[in-house]
């Protein structure tokens, strides 16, 4: 009688075992998968792209639109323009670590022009200054962005032109 009962509790305890190992094995599969959608990904996801619109606005009435579908949403506009453009630029590291941008493609700021740095608002869809550096801006945000070689006739944004004649402008998103 003895043998039969620990024969049973031997068949018991391995019932028990096995269907830990397939609670164990499908939580793991479960948790692998949920790890790789795009749901568990951090905001910007690791590997995705983006399609980004730049337009570069040399404030002499030439323009230049460069449009790019495959931008690592991991990148920064600072990435961006250093990537599409010869950009000269100062660093300002620790604790900012930000780029002052001083040229592109061989027009630099002066004491009467710089570059303005400009985005376009998808619920207005106007256009408006940003209040950040191009180190700032990461594409969960916007999408289509300019520069604008301007006159600094103002220190105060609500005050300047869009990069596109005519656009609407606004001064909140």
């Amino acid at each position: 009688m003895r043998v039969g009962f620990i024969s049973q509790h031997k068949a018991f305890f391995s019932i028990i075992i096995l269907l830990a190992a397939i609670i164990v094995a499908v939580q793991g599969s479960a948790f692998y998968y949920y790890q790789k959608s795009n749901s568990a990904c951090p905001s910007p996801c690791q590997g995705s792209t983006v399609t980004v619109e730049t337009l570069i606005n040399y404030g002499n009435g030439t323009s230049q639109w460069i449009n790019r579908s495959n931008i690592p949403s991991s990148w920064n506009f600072y990435d961006l323009t250093n990537n599409i453009t010869t950009v000269q630029a100062i660093y300002y590291g620790p604790p900012t670590s930000e780029h002052l941008v001083t040229g592109i493609n061989g027009v630099h700021s002066n004491g009467q022009y710089f570059w303005s740095l400009w985005a376009v608002c998808q619920k207005s869809k106007a256009w408006i200054a940003t209040s950040v550096g191009a180190d700032a801006i990461h594409f969960t945000t916007y999408h289509t962005l300019a520069w604008f070689y301007q006159a600094a006739n103002s220190q105060d944004s609500s005050n300047w032109n869009p990069p596109v004649a005519g656009a609407a402008k606004v001064t909140m998103c």
